[in-house]
């Protein structure tokens, strides 16, 4: 039996999800987690079942790419039964796609979930009375506390599928054109599907080429009968309807002016207050993860993993195996791995607190409080819930961009969320910012994802502006409730997002170590291929390559061949750049035996400038393989695929080029450059503004003196033209 799991954003179908089949599927307390379908089985004693997860979708009429997923499926009757799970707090936003559900006349059980808040708010809803009214069970229950799925499951294992159900009736009116539509189309939900949608509805039917005209007519005849509009009718009569049940089931605790979530977020999305707060906020997070705490448990982590990788090494000595063994263990597994693997306890803090904010609710603020002003740029705000995914991995971040409506702004989001600073990236800025800027680290990591969300912001202005001129779809985002995060949530998501790491960090990754060693500690020495000495190492393959690329990078501060395989090693795996300097290094160096890891071997090799240069330059360069797959498949043009890659490392390397040009001044000449450009910026934008008060302000030139001498467009003659223009038009 197959059962689809079907509501609105955020209503808690994942929750269900998981506790339906013991999935460990992400959960967020925000709309638009899921994007593609997910299924899992449901065992009881007396069903076995596939559970098939949805994307969420407010109503059967989509717009959004995730949303068709889930409105096709319904469409094409693919289930044997609906679980559509309701918000009890929203009843009646959620009842409408119940309503369209029912119109479809698949067997469906109603979950009403968070009774707890109800409860809890003094309110009260009449389940029963709605179970009657709907003619199907309606089972209360609270997911996220396990309430009542025990009941559900029961209803489903007893449920009735003979039982003739009643359908749903609108007025007199609607019904006739259901009827009209229906003696061609020969299905009443696809033809109140067509009432509400049009054409888009047929792609699900069966009509003959020849009806498929008459229907079209019928349907532009039915557009000139109608007072409203033909795709309100529906709704509207729908609406008239739930208001009428909530009327009846539905008791509302009028003492309650004014929630907890409504007190809080009086202060955190205030208009001016709310960003400085968000930015507060990550500051916190970024201390947290790279200040002195994280640093400690780093340091402790590193020492465990070096007295580890210390008895292995002893252990591989004492076997007396062949060189190039030794040497592939010593250097290229446990060089690679234990430079990547020691920022496990940093990675782990930064996801841990990341997702509290993320269970909490607060990252749907966030996007809030950035609609505001991504808004101001012609942008939609709502892109930037898969720029906050992104700062955990950027391949779920850019398919997460089906959520958003145009495809103008999904071409836009993907193409600027690999700047968004991902997971992968932070060991890189933990081992510079460790090395070289010892109490400031944290500082130094939390101006890197600042750079990261300044460049992509940019790059999107930059895009709307030359590239995607229409204008963004509106932004209607329904923020959450607070709630506590539960230890079992905020454990799952921290472990997911470690557990990644670990595996990529076992297996892509390790391959990569192995590779990039041989390429490293192999050359060819008076012909013959052969295992090098570290002093030889610049005869190796990798050092070839890295001397002959080494030109092109000299100018962003690189002056040294590993630097350069490092970096390009990245494209692999972004966690590898580390790997590889841990290979490389650990011949002048040797990382294992040392409790701070790389950190020598980094301070001898970089000034400070030339690892910001080098950070900056991992930041904004192409991303790893496996985004830049998701990339391509998502932008779905060869050709914007391609300028996205360029452009990327255009910026990545003028932004590092200007970093370390300009750090490697005179701190004197920095300033002087720093208050010259402040002031060109300042008596730029007062010009700018000058121009458009007098273009506003002069809303008429008659008695002006100077209105001869003004040399901006007269309001007058523009009035007067755009009077011809309209008269033209009436005429």
């Amino acid at each position: 039996m197959n059962i689809a799991l079907i509501g609105n954003p955020n209503a808690g179908k994942t929750t269900l999800f998981n506790q339906l089949t013991g999935s460990n599927q992400s959960v967020g307390n925000w709309p638009g987690v899921t994007v593609e379908k997910k299924s899992g089985k449901l065992k009881s004693d007396k069903i076995e079942a596939n559970i098939i997860d949805l994307p969420g979708i407010y109503s059967l009429s989509t717009i959004s790419l995730e949303e068709e997923i889930a409105s096709s499926y319904v469409m094409d009757r693919k289930m044997d039964l609906i679980i559509n799970i309701v918000d009890a707090s929203n009843l009646e936003r959620n009842l409408f796609l119940t309503y369209q559900l029912l119109d479809s006349n698949i067997p469906m059980v109603v979950a009403l979930n968070g009774m707890d808040i109800i409860q809890r708010n003094e309110e009260h809803i009449d389940y029963q009375s709605l179970s009657k009214a709907l003619d199907l069970p309606v089972i209360p229950i609270s997911a996220s506390k396990k309430i009542g799925i025990d009941d559900l499951i029961k209803a489903i294992e007893v449920f009735d599928f003979s039982k003739e159900r009643k359908l749903i009736q609108y007025n007199e009116m609607v019904e006739s054109y259901i009827k009209v539509f229906d003696n061609y189309i020969k299905d009443r939900f696809l033809s109140i599907r067509f009432f509400e949608d049009g054409l888009v509805a047929l792609d699900h039917a069966k009509v003959s080429e020849k009806d498929q005209p008459i229907l079209i007519e019928l349907y532009n005849k039915s557009k000139e009968e109608l007072e409203l509009d033909i795709d309100m009718v529906l709704p509207d009569a729908r609406y008239q309807q739930i208001i009428n049940l909530i009327h009846q089931i539905y008791k509302k605790n009028d003492l309650i002016k004014e929630t907890t979530t409504d007190k809080i977020d009086k202060i955190l999305t205030h208009k001016y207050m709310g960003l400085p707060i968000f930015i507060g906020i990550m500051f916190s997070v970024f201390f947290l993860a790279f200040g002195p705490l994280g640093t400690w448990i780093t340091d402790q982590f590193v020492w465990l993993i070096d007295e580890f990788f210390a008895l292995i090494i002893r252990l591989v000595d004492n076997l007396g195996m062949s060189p190039y063994v030794s040497s592939l263990i010593t250097r290229g597994i446990f060089g690679g791995l234990a430079a990547v693997v020691g920022f496990l306890p940093q990675l782990m803090i930064l996801f841990f607190a990341l997702a509290i904010l993320e269970d909490s609710g607060y990252m749907s603020r966030a996007a809030f409080i950035m609609d505001r002003a991504l808004r101001k740029f012609g942008l939609s705000g709502k892109s930037f819930i898969p720029m906050l995914i992104g700062f955990g991995c950027s391949v779920p971040a850019i398919t997460a961009t089906r959520t958003l409506d145009k495809d103008e702004d999904r071409k836009i989001t993907s193409m600027i969320i690999p700047f968004v600073s991902c997971g992968a990236k932070a060991p890189i800025y933990g081992v510079f910012a460790g090395a070289l800027f010892a109490r400031g680290s944290y500082i130094v990591v939390f101006s890197m994802y600042l750079l990261g969300l300044l460049v992509a912001i940019l790059s999107a202005i930059l895009f709307k502006k030359l590239f995607f001129k229409s204008a963004s779809a509106n932004y209607i985002m329904e923020l959450p409730q607070y709630r506590k995060p539960t230890i079992r949530n905020t454990w799952l998501h921290t472990w997911d997002r470690s557990k990644d790491f670990l595996i990529k960090a076992g297996t892509i990754l390790l391959a990569a170590f192995i590779i990039i060693w041989f390429l490293s500690y192999f050359g060819l020495v008076d012909g013959k291929l052969q295992l090098l000495t570290d002093d030889q190492i610049g005869q190796s393959f990798l050092g070839y390559i890295g001397k002959a690329l080494l030109p092109l990078f000299t100018p962003i501060g690189f002056n040294d061949w590993p630097q350069t395989v490092a970096i390009l090693s990245g494209f692999v795996a972004k966690e590898s750049v580390v790997g590889t300097l841990g290979i490389l290094y650990g011949s002048t160096g040797d990382v294992v035996e040392n409790g701070s890891a790389l950190y020598p071997a980094i301070r001898a090799n970089f000034t400070a400038i030339q690892a910001y240069s080098f950070m900056a330059f991992s930041l904004l360069a192409i991303p790893c393989i496996a985004a830049v797959s998701a990339l391509k498949r998502e932008l779905k043009s060869t050709k914007w695929f391609i300028f996205t890659l360029v452009y990327e490392m255009l910026v990545a390397y003028l932004v590092a080029l200007l970093i370390f040009q300009i750090g490697s001044l005179p701190s004197g000449t920095i300033f002087t450059i720093l208050f010259t450009s402040t002031i060109v910026i300042f008596v730029l934008l007062m010009v700018r503004k000058f121009i458009r008060q007098k273009g506003s302000a002069c809303g008429s030139c008659d008695g002006c003196s100077s209105s001869s001498a003004c040399g901006l467009p007269q309001f007058k003659e523009f009035k007067e033209n755009i009077d011809k223009e309209k008269s033209k038009d009436e005429n």
